[in-house]
């Protein structure tokens, strides 16, 4: 099938319309100034009654890009109104939608020798609703309005092999086991120190010791603080309290080292 292109690639292309060889280059031209990818290719259903123009000339469709329809539509229109002004006279047949099967509109063109002019007769009004009146128009079972080039296959699943090779052993890792394998390896490189020793536990003497140390002095700030009147008895028991403890702990200090080893053994 031959196609013809204005030099703009797109990824997917959409009937159009149905035109005159001549008309489908200027569409092709000025949908190229657009920006917009079009290509034209003989129409599949030339060969059928009404597929032609009106002096039975072929008719090209004109694919444009899909994401770019609606530009083309504006196109379409701007040069459908531009060829009817310089035409300057009433249009004339129009070509008949195909709204039940979902064709698209064809643009025909007619020209023959009439008193020594030729006579061209163009009906682009009727043309655009032709355009209009298809676009929800749904195609007949088994026809496409795109040529068979552009029929892809459906894609595989995506656990197939798509080498084309057979198929070979494989391993199955689960989940749970890969991670055990990373925790293994992290445990491996990481340092987890030993939990803390106990406190150590003191005898009642050290005890009492410690809370003379500390009550004497509380005592006395407390009393200082909240202004109350302390008896010399009371003061002369704190001072001791505190005296004594201090002195009950140092007493109590050993003077042997408290570790009997000698240290880190290599």
């Amino acid at each position: 099938m031959k196609r013809r292109g204005n030099g703009l690639d797109a990824d997917s292309y959409a009937p159009l319309i149905d035109l005159a060889p001549h008309l489908a280059d200027a569409m092709l031209e000025a949908l190229r100034e657009a920006g917009v990818a079009a290509y034209v290719t003989p129409s599949p259903d030339r060969g059928e009654p009404g597929r032609s123009g009106a002096d039975g000339d072929s008719l090209d469709r004109l694919y444009v890009d899909t994401a770019m329809r609606s530009a083309a539509e504006g196109v379409l229109h701007t040069q459908l109104t531009r060829l009817r002004s310089s035409d300057g006279e009433p249009a004339g047949e129009s070509g008949a939608a195909d709204t039940e099967t979902g064709e698209p509109p064809r643009g025909r063109v007619r020209t023959g020798d009439s008193g020594g002019g030729t006579v061209a007769e163009r009906d682009e009004e009727a043309i655009w609703a032709e355009i209009v009146a298809s676009f929800d128009a749904a195609p007949a079972d088994g026809q496409t309005p795109w040529p068979e080039q552009e029929n892809l296959d459906e894609p595989a699943d995506e656990g197939a092999d798509r080498t084309g090779r057979l198929p070979t052993a494989r391993v199955i890792k689960f989940p749970a086991a890969e991670e055990a394998a990373e925790r293994a390896a992290d445990d491996d490189d990481h340092y987890i120190p030993p939990p803390p020793p106990p406190l150590p536990s003191t005898d009642p003497i050290t005890k009492a010791a410690w809370i003379s140390l500390v009550g004497g002095p509380l005592y006395l700030l407390v009393t200082v603080m909240l202004g109350w009147d302390v008896p010399g008895w009371a003061a002369f028991l704190a001072v001791a309290a505190f005296i004594g403890g201090f002195v009950t702990l140092v007493l109590r200090m050993g003077d042997d080292p408290r570790d009997s080893d000698d240290g880190a053994v290599v």
